[in-house]
């Protein structure tokens, strides 16, 4: 025989963990400093509140209301588990457009910006080249005209 006390707990501990965890998220721009001019944009991941009404007025119907025909246990279970599932998927995927976006910006962020960490190793690494005398080539343009200066008086 099934207790259904046990059932019925269960199944408000997994209700309240889908009310608790759902929700719909999006990548949300973030205002940057204009330091230096980049393409891309920083972003963060958010609660979009439209999504989450519209899933919560979903599920609040689909338990609810009677002509959804909703009576059994496994109904009341399968609502907040399509809940979960698309929360989860949303999370699943914004994230990665955000980690991806991000790496996206931070690379662009590291090449282009004077003020980067990148760029001031590189100068400490470079600068005492320099300052003994030594030359910094920095495209294939400049090697190849370096090679041709000093080649062609050597020979």
């Amino acid at each position: 025989m099934v207790n259904l006390s046990i059932i019925n707990k269960k199944l408000s501990i997994i209700i309240i963990l889908a009310l608790l965890l759902s929700g719909c998220f999006s990548p949300m721009l973030l205002e940057t400093q204009p330091d230096c001019k980049l393409i891309t944009k920083e972003l963060k991941l958010t609660v979009s509140g439209e999504g989450t009404e519209v899933l919560f007025k979903g599920m609040l119907e689909g338990l609810l209301e009677p002509s959804a025909g909703c009576h059994s246990p496994e109904c009341f279970l399968l609502v907040p588990l399509g809940l979960l599932a698309v929360s989860v998927t949303s999370i699943i995927v914004s994230g990665s457009i955000v980690v991806l976006g991000n790496t996206v910006h931070w690379i662009e962020r590291e090449g282009r910006c004077y003020n980067s960490h990148t760029r001031n190793v590189i100068n400490n690494l470079l600068n005492p080249v320099k300052n003994i005398g030594g030359e910094v080539i920095e495209s294939a343009n400049s090697l190849s005209t370096w090679f041709k200066q000093n080649l062609s008086t050597n020979f």
